[in-house]
């Protein structure tokens, strides 16, 4: 019989502690970054999500009550059905493949889209990026705040509309301040499953409620809307611009398919199918007035039930909060980054008490949409479409590849990527101009604002790098980092 020395059992039982001590500083420290949510470094490899909760997450930015209205308007604004799909599936094909280079960047780099900005714009233009990351996130997040006061207020009767408002405002903070990863599982858990239901649901019967005659009889209109015009309009609201953001925490190489099935899917949902079945119930209610329309929805599709209208609405613009707000905390967070002792939590916190006090100040609904739609698309997603250019064909045009294995710091990073600037400037101010956003100069609505500003910003940027190419300073010129 042996006997255990007792000294040994304590060293075992001190060992075993500070192992289950050193485990829990594990958890934490990680949880700690995932909070942090890696806004000054490159995403893990591990840390990377799969194909399924990438589609997921994608899917709750695309599938919004908000396309579904689009389909709804097209209806009382001349558009055939036809005429309708044919507009979608334009805005399906331009989306997809503006979104192949700006996801894909954000999964190839690891990087959000402003510090992205950082080694492939240089510190003025990283600082312009930031700047209209926060503009067109928060210009968004102030919309959909009054787009569910609005609805909820064609439903129910409410106290104080203002604070209620501002209070809402505040709270679709919470999702956001735990990171991608709750805004990640709110979209896989809740959103998605709620609006995929309603959806499917509300498309099937109102396939079979309507007939050929009813779609035919098509209300007159003086002046009919054009298809580019719906087109324009639908890639507008469904155009983030930060897609970077997100896909960063996509898996790379042959197993994420360089993300097409994900981008695919979640647009055909989001920008036909929903569009589509918006216009066959408009067809069914005959009623363009905003107010009651959002009555009719809940009658024919969610059992005449104004408090599940109102959940599934919220529950669905509460994760297209997410993104919005998402796009604003980083490009503040790159700008405050420098503080020291700043924390992202303190970002979305102070956001939120900004989007808050701004809730007082919104015009009406109809304006604001416009405003926000003109901005978003013809902005952000105009550096994005610069920055993908950069990192995938510019090695391949002229032999130029910039670092990115690695978040440059502040003090690392070039004045400014000139070209990148020049092209910036020159797609935002084509695409503000063609969308009648610039009341100075008092200009319509011209052609496809969007693609506009995204095919001059690249057009530029590439005519740019291919006249310094050859210059002795070129890394200087393209604002490359010292890293």
């Amino acid at each position: 019989m042996s006997m255990q020395n007792p000294s040994n059992g304590k060293e075992a039982r001190a060992t075993e502690t500070v192992s289950a001590i050193a485990e829990i500083e594990s958890i934490l420290s990680a949880t700690e970054e995932d909070i942090a949510d890696y806004t000054e470094s490159v995403v893990p490899l591990e840390k990377r999500r799969s194909n399924f909760r990438m589609l997921a997450q994608f899917l709750s930015m695309q599938a919004v009550f908000g396309t579904v209205l689009v389909g709804y308007g097209a209806r009382f604004q001349g558009l055939t059905l036809s005429q309708l799909i044919i507009s979608m599936l334009i805005a399906v094909a331009v989306m997809s493949l503006y979104c192949l280079g700006s996801a894909n960047a954000g999964a190839a780099t690891g990087q959000t889209h402003s510090v992205m900005a950082r080694s492939v714009f240089g510190t003025l233009g990283s600082a312009l990026v930031s700047l209209l990351l926060i503009v067109n996130g928060m210009a968004f997040y102030l919309f959909t705040v009054k787009f569910v006061i609005d609805i909820t207020g064609g439903l129910m009767t409410l106290p104080a509309v203002g604070l209620v408002t501002a209070v809402l405002a505040f709270v679709m903070i919470i999702n956001t301040y735990f990171g991608f990863e709750g805004v990640q599982r709110f979209a896989q858990y809740i959103a998605v499953p709620v609006i995929l239901i309603w959806g499917v649901y509300a498309t099937i019967r109102a396939f079979f409620a309507t007939s050929g005659d009813v779609l035919a009889a098509i209300p007159h209109v003086d002046a009919p809307t054009s298809m580019i015009m719906v087109t324009g309009a639908l890639v507008g609201l469904s155009t983030w611009g930060n897609e970077p953001d997100f896909f960063r925490y996509a898996k790379v190489g042959r197993e994420s398919l360089w993300n097409l099935p994900t981008i695919i899917v979640s647009y055909l949902v989001g920008a036909l199918l929903f569009p589509v079945m918006g216009y066959m119930i408009a067809a069914l209610s005959n009623q363009p007035d905003f107010g009651q329309s959002i009555s009719y929805f809940v009658n024919f599709t969610m059992f005449g039930s104004a408090l599940i209208g109102i959940a599934v609405i919220v529950i669905n613009q509460w994760a297209v909060q997410d993104g919005n707000l998402y796009i604003a905390v980083n490009g503040a967070q790159n700008l405050l980054s420098g503080i020291r002792g700043w924390r992202r939590q303190y970002t979305v916190v102070a956001l939120g008490l900004i989007a808050t006090v701004l809730t007082f100040y919104l015009p009406n609904l109809q304006d604001t949409f416009n405003i926000v739609t003109g901005i978003g698309s013809t902005t952000v997603p105009v550096a994005s479409t610069i920055m993908a250019i950069d990192l995938f064909l510019l090695p391949l045009l002229f032999g130029i590849k910039r670092p990115m294995h690695r978040v440059a710091n502040w003090s690392e990073l070039g004045i400014a990527n000139w070209p990148g600037v020049i092209a910036l400037a020159a797609g935002t101010l084509v695409g503000l101009y063609t969308a009648g956003l610039l009341p100075m100069l008092n200009t319509a609505y011209i052609g496809f604002p969007a693609l506009q500003s995204w095919i001059v910003g690249g057009v530029v940027y590439i005519i740019g790098v291919a006249f310094v190419q050859k210059h002795a300073n070129v890394k200087a010129l393209l604002g490359f980092a010292r890293i």
